[in-house]
């Protein structure tokens, strides 16, 4: 596996994990966050940030919190509260 390989299977495990409210979904997406940064790939460090971002305010977010997706209209990725 190359760079960007690994980098993306961490994400996809990420965000795997989260889905099924794993708590090594953090673990995962900092994990990318740092291989992205190592390999200097702003894309992927972007990437893992936006992943990050999502599982931060799923469990932070006054509304979401507990309720993966709860009140997202569909053409946004965040809720809007």
């Amino acid at each position: 596996m190359n760079t960007h390989q690994i980098i993306t299977s961490h994400l996809e495990a990420a965000i795997e994990m989260h889905r099924n409210v794993d708590l090594g979904s953090w673990e995962q997406a900092i994990t990318a966050l740092a291989l992205a940064s190592a390999a200097e790939l702003p894309l992927l460090i972007e990437e893992a940030e936006g992943v990050m971002g999502r599982i931060d305010h799923d469990y932070n977010c006054k509304w979401c919190r507990g309720k993966l997706d709860a009140g997202t209209p569909p053409q946004s990725f965040y809720c809007t509260n």
